[in-house]
């Protein structure tokens, strides 16, 4: 059995980012999972998903650059939100993993 739930993300950080004026700075996506299907193919889901509802064209957006990042921020909060949205424990694990920033062990060396 599959489940369907919508996705509502704040775009307002990717307006303020632009400079442009929106009419509607939000918008709602639909995620459709099996709680069933292993997590890794779950999350491959999640991830096509969110990368096509976050399409912007460049012109609309000031140039390549800024579509770049606007939809690399729009991805990773669509993510976030989507993954939370399914209250499941190991896909929210496996999101935290692949999302916390990397931490760097520096050494100190004897000279």
């Amino acid at each position: 059995m599959s489940s369907l739930f919508k996705a509502l993300v704040a775009a307002s950080a990717l307006v303020a980012l632009t400079g442009a004026a929106a009419a509607d700075d939000s918008f709602i996506a639909d995620f459709e999972f099996s709680p069933d299907a292993p997590v890794d193919v779950t999350y491959a889901n999640f991830e096509k998903r969110a990368k096509k509802a976050c399409r912007v064209e460049s012109r609309m957006v000031g140039g390549v650059a800024a579509r770049v990042q606007i939809e690399k921020l729009c991805r990773e909060q669509l993510m976030t939100d989507a993954v939370a949205a399914t209250k499941m424990d190991a896909l929210i694990a496996h999101h935290e993993g692949r999302t916390l920033p990397e931490t760097k062990l520096e050494l100190a060396s004897r000279n």
